[in-house]
């Protein structure tokens, strides 16, 4: 392996700072989809696996956060009061049900929830072809709902070893939390993962942590793609070695941009944010590759959301301009959830004069500015139809609630000369859980960062539950929200409403109504062991417009195939023209 060289060079004009310890970044190889499509096999079936140290240890962690902690927050907010839409059936016929458990369990060997939905798209040769990303497979589609690989774990995907290999009995690395982005104005395609080393012989988490990245050298989807890791260990940090938790993925026009929250790996510390800006022509073609890190220094949100644009119509102004979002969906020191906590505060970032980026000395600018909004909530745990649910069953638990997880901010767009996403909030009467989604003005100046709410709003469905947004947007300003919905009369769904710069559509619609309910294993102590199983869902939806101003999204849903020992969610791919 070698090291790529290291640029960093900014101007804080917040509070934030850049790393003080060197960030790297390192080229790990290259892979072949071809090849690796034509190697793909099944891997024995070992249910043991989802109990392994390092994964018994991941969801205690997720468990403890939610758990929350001593905070001197109080919030004098209350919940929304919201009245929810007709929920209708609009079955999307030119849609496609895309990889489930059982793509996860005949990859890996084992189940995970949630499956973290990744999806991306773009057009090469004359056909327009899909990603589609879950922990931990992946597979490649097009938009006849074709679909082109067969599903492949993310670890060879990513050059790594197996998270268990059984000829040899060692474990590989730990991965999580798959995103990926096709880039208009250049044809590449980039994919993200976390990944945490493992002890080989116990499985247990190791002492380094990086973030993958994999970049194809043109437009074909099957590569070649040139792998890299940056490191995220922080060997100096509070409580470190750390790791950085679910790498999002954005762009400008010089730049690809990566944030992640980081998390010590053996302890309870929160170390905020961190953003880190590449050169986005250089990662195709190796070599130098400049990489700026800004520590953010957040204590309220784990999540800053870089955006996309759906056709390469970026922020030109100030030498060119990323923007992000943040919400304040947590409470110090950690970043741990509060019932009860009810917010009216966003947080608009742009990092500026990214054209340095392609400089030998990237000078950038990293400006905030927070803006007053609607309230929004930790969210609550949603209820699901009453029906068959064999796990449950077998143990004799009764149909579980389903996690929504917190506030944080969603996938971010820049459409139509605004930011659009939205974050699960709780909405009263009920309580019960929405949507609330904020359609953003940005400007920006040498020194500041401008933004004007011009659009903002609740979604919620009546006597249901509504999670996990995604806005996609094509440059007319007209798009979906895609979601999950449930409630006591209804499984869980894939659902969308239409989004403009009017404001949202008068109706929940169901792209695939679910069939079951949710019955995977973390919702019962009896599998995961504990005091109190979390019935994990989410966590987050996808959805993009292509050029040609059609949007595809994706959600997690529970059809009526998919079922394996441990799990039976699956997903939903489908196309939507505003």
């Amino acid at each position: 392996m070698r090291a790529l060289a290291l640029a960093v060079a900014a101007l804080m004009v917040t509070a934030a700072t850049a790393s003080a310890a060197p960030t790297t970044i390192t080229s790990i190889g290259s892979v072949n989809l071809r090849d690796l499509a034509a190697q793909a096999g099944r891997v024995p079936y070992r249910p043991a696996l989802r109990n392994s140290p390092a994964q018994v240890k991941w969801r205690a962690r997720e468990a403890a956060r939610a758990e929350g902690g001593p905070s001197a927050f109080r919030t004098q907010l209350a919940p929304p009061n919201v009245t929810g839409l007709q929920t209708v059936s609009d079955e999307n016929t030119d849609g496609f049900e895309g990889l489930d458990i059982r793509d996860t369990a005949f990859t890996n060997g084992f189940e995970l929830e949630p499956p973290d939905q990744g999806l991306c798209g773009g057009t090469f040769d004359g056909t327009t072809y899909l990603f589609e990303s879950v922990n931990l497979a992946l597979a490649l589609f097009d938009t006849d709902t074709n679909q082109v690989t067969p599903a492949l774990d993310l670890n060879t995907f990513f050059g790594q070893a197996p998270f268990f290999d059984p000829a040899t009995n060692r474990f590989g690395p730990f991965l999580s939390d798959p995103k990926c982005y096709f880039d208009p104005d250049t044809g590449h395609w980039f994919h993200t993962v976390l990944k945490i080393d493992l002890d080989p012989v116990t499985g247990d988490f190791g002492t380094t942590s990086a973030t993958l990245l994999a970049v194809s050298t043109g437009a074909d989807p099957f590569g070649p793609y040139r792998l890299y890791s940056i490191d995220a260990t922080d060997a100096g940090g509070p409580g470190c070695p750390c790791f950085g938790d679910q790498p999002l993925l954005g762009a400008d026009a010089n730049g690809l941009f990566i944030t992640t929250s980081e998390y010590s790996i053996a302890g309870t510390e929160f170390n905020g944010a961190q953003m880190y800006a590449l050169d986005k022509r250089a990662l195709p073609v190796g070599g130098t590759v400049n990489l700026v890190h800004f520590d953010t220094g957040t204590t309220t949100t784990g999540t800053v959301q870089p955006a996309t644009a759906p056709n390469g119509r970026y922020e030109n102004a100030q030498n060119g301009t990323e923007y992000f979002l943040s919400s304040f969906e947590c409470v110090p020191p950690g970043c741990q959830l509060q019932q009860g906590l009810v917010r009216n505060t966003i947080r608009v970032w742009a990092v500026t004069r990214t054209r340095t980026l392609r400089t030998a000395s990237p000078d950038l600018r990293l400006l905030q500015t927070d803006l007053t909004s609607q309230a929004y909530g930790q969210p609550v745990p949603q209820e699901q139809k009453n029906g068959r649910h064999p796990l449950g069953q077998s143990v004799g638990e009764p149909v579980p609630e389903v996690e929504a997880n917190d506030a944080r901010m969603n996938q971010v767009v820049f459409a139509g000369g605004r930011l659009w996403s939205g974050v699960n909030t709780i909405v009263n009467p009920g309580p019960r859980d929405g949507i609330a989604w904020f359609s953003i003005s940005p400007s920006v100046s040498a020194n500041s960062v401008s933004a004007d709410i011009r659009r903002q709003g609740y979604l919620a469905a009546r006597n249901a539950f509504v999670s996990f947004p995604s806005i996609g947007v094509n440059d007319s300003g007209r798009g979906v929200i895609a979601y999950s919905v449930m409630g006591p009369k209804l499984n869980p769904s894939a659902g969308w409403t239409s989004i403009s710069k009017d404001g949202t559509g008068p109706t929940v619609r169901l792209a695939r109504t679910g069939f079951r309910p949710e019955d995977g294993f973390t919702c019962y102590t009896e599998f995961i062991g504990g005091d109190e199983a979390e019935c994990r869902w989410g966590d987050y939806s996808a959805s993009f417009a292509l050029p040609n101003g059609e949007v595809w999204s994706a959600a997690e849903f529970i059809g009526d195939n998919a079922r394996t020992q441990g799990a039976n969610w699956s997903t939903f791919v489908w196309p939507i023209r505003p």
